[in-house]
């Protein structure tokens, strides 16, 4: 077979010279009017270019193979056509926002980016070949140029099937299914039917295009439809359109409900007169900008999602605006003020410029407000923006993500954003023939991260630390492989072989359930999920599986999972299987209020769960499709602007359940410091607000004669409100959180501009200032904390005790290179093993990849560390080394080390209590112990020992204290402590 990868060789510069052409859409589309409508919007279309597959000559390959019905009967005189898989087509199209495919994007906003594929018929599968099939249902294609093709058929009174990726020399049999129709209706909010309404349909397995329209009591039907899922799209005048991404042909009708499109007015303001500026409206894949000359602006085709508006102009800027467009109409003032702008630069750990990054700026909150994406060494200019605190994130190919808080005052503020560079392990996926393998999912162990290859099956992982790594790929069609590799790494390939193979035939009630999924696993590790739902022949491939014994479930969304089997495959053999959905019932039903009017948007779930959560629609009405018929369910629901107050149960199966809630009362109010200045966002409850002036008119949560509600901002006080109810709350007043202060200074003691100053617990960070001073909010709540101060890889911490006014001196020292070997418990070094560890100063996790030798070497933040010795993941019952790493460098074994004792230590387990072997002879003062001992030079901890004999391993040679005790709380009489010499003639016994 791997002679394939010399056909390619071949073909390469035919195939090469055919090149997808992409047109990069303007993610910022601007307009000159002061409206922008759904047509403003849409996103260029990439260039589909045609690709050549025959020589024009007599030389070439052959691709020949079968046309057969479902029931494998030939079928004669068929069309069938080819093109080369290297021709794109719509299932092909990455979203450029999220990298999803298209089809699978689950933004609303890509919907209209689909929607023009359609207009325009573009994207569609086009033959550049074609032949017919004889008596027997064979066909033949010569004279080929290439090694993957895309090939098609269809006959009189079938359906049209696929096979991708079909290799000459290997044959083809491309199974017709009869001749399907998805049936449905169009209908607006209210549940009322759209006429005239125009439905588009793609199949996700033959992208070839279909397209109905709705009737008078907006049904429709489309005909004529082969293998599925398809995606199937609806419009109307005067609405937005709706898509369901996954719709199987000729199973339950299909209800697409139509948005009428939000228009969100926008009024530019200057101490209160009109003013020009350039409008920006950022959410989620939606970005838009209008200019105004003091005239309204307004946004049309909007979905009613949650979205951030904002102003400038030259000098000003105004606060940005979180809303979500409810009503059809939404109508903000913003109100220009005094701005400033970041000058952003990004570099490396050695000052150099990173290649091509990419900058998100988002609110205090996290919404995004800027996204730039800068060429390298450029100054990226970011503003007018109003004055306040940000977030800055940075990004580029080959580094590590990060962010700096972002405080924008007037004029310009200069930041340098540091990129780490990340250790990297790149390579191809490749196919049994030699051909790269798009769009594979590849495991990384001992991680556990996933990474997906690129369209041409290239992949790039980025990894902790330098190690042992072992890759793992799998695609239910085209096999599996594996590979170890020493990291960094790069141009690995990682080929896929057949191994053992799977092929599941599902059915239900003796019908073959086309859409099926397949699952195998073993004890939760090693999960195999198949990539494509099964066809019309209701088989799922399960192709390139380890040898093993597993466990297998298929599953449908509108049936009941099969029974669990258990299956052994065997390397080189293919197990044919079959498995049986059972048929759920629905449980349907409407949400109303207590006057009986349909309430839309309420999250409803089962318990016992049986199904995902749903949401009711414009009617009230909502359906979970398939649980356990005859079964009793209790219905939760929740909704930001009314309570569930009556217990609500129903049936599967049986009649619809009403579920009625109680429309919560609204109330207004202002929120502002104890200064008297108004707090400008804030969160009440589950309601996050955004306020110029700080006034609030909310849905709020009652308890009686009552209202009881949580106030929370940054930089204050947490208030509880409990007032008796009444529409107007009037002033709620929030405590400024006192600041502590201080000062980052270096080694010799001078001061330390731009390091990010912050605490475990604290809500936000800052920035020191030109002469390394800051002030920090401090965190509510809270006796002791730790304040740090970063900047590139010098750190520095301090303690800080809950009211302390000292002023902080923070020092910043250089990483310490930590180094050393890890061992299994019979002393054997252990390669490729994952370690975890925290930073107990600041809760920052530490990932340790070890070496093919065992060994190690990171550079970390000088500092107390917990390293999680066991392989599980529950803090209870593992061993845990508490260590102060410092120094230049600094050499630590994991593990039973050569050299190093044992200790047996008998005990009575109980909940809650801790056993620690401290390195020396060190006096315990405290009780509970845990703080003090959490901050031990070297020391064992085992927390919740599971038996009553404990054996501590990897000692060095000398003398421990032994402390047991309760961790959390005081132990009566105080924790029990012994001092052993190690190693140690005999065990030793703890318990009064």
């Amino acid at each position: 077979m791997r002679n394939w990868i010399l056909i390619g060789i071949l073909s390469a510069l035919v195939v090469a010279g055919a090149a997808w052409l992409w047109s990069r859409s303007d993610r910022a589309p601007r307009d000159s009017r002061a409206s922008a409508s759904l047509g403003s919007t849409s996103k260029s279309l990439p260039e589909f270019s045609a690709v050549e597959v025959t020589s024009g000559s007599q030389e070439g390959l052959a691709l020949t193979g079968r046309v057969l019905d479902s029931s494998g009967r030939p079928v004669p005189d068929a069309e069938v056509f080819l093109s080369a898989s290297a021709e794109r087509t719509l299932v092909d199209v990455r979203c450029d926002e999220c990298d999803q495919a298209l089809l699978s994007c689950p933004a609303r906003e890509s919907t209209l980016h689909t929607l023009a594929f359609f207009e325009q018929q573009r994207g569609f599968l086009s033959p550049r070949a074609t032949a017919r099939t004889d008596a027997e249902g064979r066909f033949r294609f010569e004279h080929l140029v290439g090694v993957s093709f895309s090939v098609w058929a269809r006959a009189p009174g079938l359906g049209v099937a696929l096979r991708d990726r079909a290799a000459p020399g290997d044959p083809v049999e491309l199974f017709l299914p009869p001749l399907r129709s998805i049936l449905g209706q169009v209908v607006d909010e209210s549940g009322q039917p759209l006429r005239e309404a125009r439905v588009y349909a793609v199949s996700r397995r033959v992208p070839l295009p279909f397209e109905a329209r709705s009737g008078a009591d907006g049904a429709f039907s489309l005909e004529g439809l082969g293998e599925g899922p398809f995606y199937v799209l609806a419009m109307a005048e005067g609405y937005l359109p709706a898509v369901e991404s996954q719709v199987e042909a000729g199973s339950q009708p299909v209800r697409l409900q139509l948005t009428p499109s939000r228009t969100l007015e926008v009024r530019v303001t200057r101490d209160g007169q009109p003013a020009a500026a350039t409008v920006r409206v950022r959410g989620d894949h939606l970005s838009r900008d209008l200019r105004t000359e003091g005239e309204v602006v307004r946004f049309t085709g909007l979905y009613p999602d949650e979205l951030v508006v904002t102003a400038e102009a030259p000098g000003l800027g105004s606060i940005p605006r979180t809303l979500t467009l409810e009503a059809r109409v939404t109508q903000v003032t913003l109100e220009l003020e005094e701005a400033g702008k970041l000058l952003v630069t990004v570099v490396d750990e050695a000052g150099e410029p990173v290649p091509s990054p990419e900058l998100l700026l988002r609110t205090a909150r996290g919404d995004i407000v800027r996204r730039e994406r800068a060429s390298t060494g450029a100054l990226v200019e970011l503003g007018p923006l109003a004055v306040g605190e940000y977030v800055l994130e940075g990004k580029a190919e080959g580094f590590r993500e990060a962010q700096l808080p972002a405080r924008v005052g007037k004029g310009e503020t200069s930041l340098e954003l540091e990129l780490e560079r990340a250790t990297l392990i790149t390579g191809r996926v490749m196919d049994v023939y030699g051909r790269p393998a798009p769009r594979v999912s590849v495991l990384v162990q001992p991680t556990g991260e996933t990474v997906l290859a690129d369209g041409d099956g290239y992949f790039s992982a980025s990894v902790p630390t330098p190690g042992l790594y072992e890759l793992h790929a799998h695609h239910s069609e085209w096999g599996g492989g594996q590979v170890k590799v020493t990291a960094p790494a790069k141009d690995v390939e990682l080929p896929l072989e057949p191994h053992a193979s799977v092929e599941v035939t599902v059915s239900s009630g003796g019908r073959r359930v086309e859409g099926a999924d397949v699952v195998l696993w073993v004890d939760q590790e090693g999960i195999f999920r198949s990539d494509r739902s099964s066809g019309p022949d209701g088989v799922v491939p399960m192709r390139g599986m380890p040898e093993g014994t597993y466990s297998m479930v298929a599953s449908h969304p509108d049936f009941q999972p099969s029974e669990r089997k258990q299956v052994t495959v065997t390397e080189g053999q293919t197990l044919k299987l079959e498995a049986e959905l059972k048929p759920g019932a629905p449980l349907t039903g409407d949400v109303v209020d207590t006057q009986g009017a349909p309430v839309a948007g309420a999250a409803l779930s089962v318990v016992p769960r049986g199904a995902e959560p749903v949401v009711s629609d414009a009617r009230g009405h909502f359906e979970f499709r398939s649980l356990r018929p005859d079964r009793g369910y209790r219905l939760e629901v929740k909704h930001s602007g009314y309570d569930q107050t009556e217990r609500a149960e129903g049936k599967a199966g049986g009649p619809p359940v009403k579920v009625v809630l109680k429309k919560r009362d609204v109330f207004r109010g202002r929120v502002v410091g104890n200064d008297g200045a108004p707090v400008r966002r804030f969160r009440m409850d589950e309601h996050q607000v955004d306020s110029p002036d700080g006034r609030f008119e909310l849905p709020l949560p009652t308890a009686g004669d009552r209202v009881i509600v949580a106030v929370d901002a940054s930089g204050y006080e947490p208030l509880m409100v409990d007032r008796p109810v009444s529409p107007e709350l009037g002033d709620l007043v929030l405590e400024k959180l006192p600041s502590i202060s201080g000062r980052v200074r270096d080694a010799s003691g001078g001061p330390v501009a731009d390091a990010v100053v912050s605490c475990e617990v604290c809500d936000e960070s800052v920035m020191s200032g030109p002469d390394g001073t800051f002030t920090l909010a401090s965190p509510p709540y809270v006796a002791r904390y730790t304040v740090s101060a970063r900047k590139g890889r010098l750190t520095g911490t301090q303690a800080v005790e809950r009211g302390s006014r000292a002023a902080l001196e923070l020092t910043l020292k250089q990483a310490t290179r930590l180094s050393g070997r890890v061992f299994l418990p019979g002393g054997q070094p252990a390669a490729g093993i994952g370690i975890e560890a925290v930073n107990g100063d600041r809760g920052e996790p530490l990932n340790i990849v070890t070496g093919p030798d065992g060994a190690y070497s990171v550079d970390v933040a000088p500092g107390s560390y917990r390293f999680m010795l066991g392989t599980g993941r529950d803090f209870a019952g593992e061993p845990a080394l508490v260590v102060q790493v410092g120094g230049a460098q600094m050499h630590l074994d994991l593990g039973p080390a050569p050299g190093s004792a044992s200790l047996t230590v008998q005990l009575k387990p109980e909940r809650g209590k801790a056993l620690w072997v401290v390195a020396g002879d060190v006096p315990v003062t405290s009780n509970p112990p845990a703080q003090e001992l959490m901050r031990s030079r070297w020391a064992h901890l085992i927390y919740q020992p599971r038996s009553e004999q404990v054996v501590i391993t990897g000692l060095p040679p000398g003398r421990y204290t032994l402390v047991w005790g309760a961790f959390h709380v005081e132990t009566p009489g105080g924790p029990e402590v012994r001092v052993v010499d190690v190693p140690s003639r005999g065990e030793v016994t703890l318990g009064r």
